[in-house]
């Protein structure tokens, strides 16, 4: 199309395996003359397809930025202006890159880490035994930490040398160095202080994020290493929570609920926090920046090119920190909310709200966002915790409702009645779920419960760890200081 004597184009970006050309095609001329020549099809393919150019479709395909192939005669007033098109080679061999077989491929027996999960099992059956007891002297208990610690670091240092690369689950194996180490750092803490438990978890946590940090340091795998990093940084969080407790003299109950609290957020916060990419990856600085932010500061490089091996390390690490972190949040619930509820109540409405509303916003929270993945085991880790947390709210409350020694006021006084209308109340949630289950599990859904279900995951997310500060009678501890 000529107008004023200037020919109208439209430009393009085409890419292939070995280079990217940006183009200007005239809005008249069909896609296929452009790629009649030999030297623009060598230059983005190389030289094997140059002698071939022309050839399409029965050699080269173009596709369009959403993947769907274009026909050769499409014009080039019908391409999307700036469109990033692909030529792919459709004759092009498709070789595996070699590699060497190692020990475990070569065994006909499947390695699932029982070694490890037992070694770690040994260690909970140590700590909970020497816990449990009083040693004659504290020497005892230290020479048991000291050999604990010992071997944390050795079977850390062995497992992340010799880990393959079977993805996450291989992460398993570092249960056994992070379990010895969390036993070494809570054995470490003498039971005669004053808060000798909160104390000995907060050690334990912290020893056990310095293995798994020093298992991302050993390991030549980058998924293990990613996830391994992302666990470490988690329990620096948890292990901060019960120093902070301890410093504000709340019991372990408190920490145990704030660190509930934290759960929800955490999960539904790990998605968008675990993807690494370098900061000119979406922003051309040098272009759009008019002035530094520091008199020093370097602006940041942009990204020209984007490789696929590249594009797959930065996928696998984001995947493997988001499943490692989702199951070690799903543990964490389902071990922090035993603890949260084993303390009495009191007669405050605003701590007594406050865990309910605790428990409430965890189940919901830990139900409702893995409705957003695709993958099983980000599916069900978090429901499994959630039906721990609900587990346990309900032994909580109708303990006390049987035996007469509630955590919760009001609930001794239900009685027989109440607790056949509890029953009652549970049986048609159930036959509801029921109902529900059948229709979703044949592809149903509906727009507008989705939306409901935003809302509510949203409030959840958002209310779970002000519930579990309220929960801790964080305002008896302001009281206090205003006063002062």
């Amino acid at each position: 199309m000529v107008a004023g004597g200037v020919i109208e184009r439209r430009r393009i970006v085409l890419t292939g395996e070995r280079a990217r050309v940006d183009l200007a095609l005239p809005l008249g001329d069909p896609l296929a003359d452009v790629l009649a020549s030999a030297r623009l099809v060598e230059t983005v393919l190389g030289p094997s397809a140059g002698s071939a150019a022309g050839q399409i479709p029965t050699r080269f395909v173009v596709l369009d930025p959403l993947g769907y192939e274009v026909d050769a005669a499409t014009a080039g007033e019908d391409l999307v202006e700036g469109g990033l098109y692909t030529l792919v080679d459709l004759s092009a061999p498709v070789t595996a890159p070699e590699r060497k077989r190692s020990r475990a491929e070569g065994s006909d027996r499947a390695d699932h880490g029982s070694r490890w999960l037992l070694l770690a099992v040994t260690a909970l059956l140590l700590l909970a035994a020497v816990a449990g007891t009083t040693p004659a002297e504290p020497w005892i208990r230290l020479a048991i930490a000291v050999i604990a610690a010992a071997g944390a670091v050795i079977t850390a240092a062995v497992w992340a040398r010799g880990a393959g690369s079977a993805g996450v689950l291989a992460l398993r194996g570092a249960l056994a160095p992070a379990a010895l180490s969390f036993a070494a750092g809570a054995l470490m803490i003498p039971g005669s202080l004053e808060a000798a438990t909160q104390l000995s978890v907060a050690t334990g946590l912290l020893a056990a994020a310095v293995t798994a940090a020093l298992i991302a340091l050993l390991t030549p795998t980058r998924r293990i290493r990613a996830a391994a990093g992302t666990v470490a940084i988690l329990l620096v969080a948890f292990g901060a929570v019960w120093g902070f407790t301890l410093l504000v003299h709340w019991g372990a109950a408190d920490a145990a609920a704030i660190c509930l609290g934290l759960v929800p957020l955490l999960v539904k916060a790990l998605p968008s926090a675990l993807v690494n990419l370098p900061e000119g990856a979406f922003i051309d600085y040098e272009h759009f920046m008019s002035s530094r932010w520091t008199v020093r500061g370097t602006i940041p490089e942009p990204v020209t090119e984007v490789r696929v091996q590249s594009v797959r390390d930065v996928v696998d690490d984001s995947s493997a920190r988001l499943a490692a972190g989702t199951v070690l949040l799903g543990v964490a619930a389902a071990v922090f909310a035993p603890f949260a509820v084993q303390r009495p109540w009191g007669e405050d409405p605003f701590v007594l709200s406050g865990g309910i509303a605790l428990l409430v916003c965890t189940v919901l929270a830990l139900l409702l966002i893995p409705r957003h993945t695709t993958s099983r085991l980000l599916r069900w880790v978090p429901r499994a915790a959630a039906v721990v947390v609900l587990v346990v709210a309900v032994a909580g409350l109708t303990a006390g409702a049987v035996q007469g020694a509630a955590l919760i006021p009001w609930v001794r006084t239900l009685g027989a009645d109440g607790m056949l209308l509890a029953a009652a109340g549970l049986f048609v949630a159930a036959v509801i779920a029921v109902a529900v289950t059948r229709p979703v599990s044949r592809g149903a859904s509906s727009l507008v419960l989705s939306r409901v279900a935003d809302v509510v995951e949203g409030l959840a997310v958002a209310l779970a760890l002000p519930a579990a500060l309220l929960y801790a009678d964080v305002l008896t501890l302001l009281r206090g200081m205003m006063a002062a």
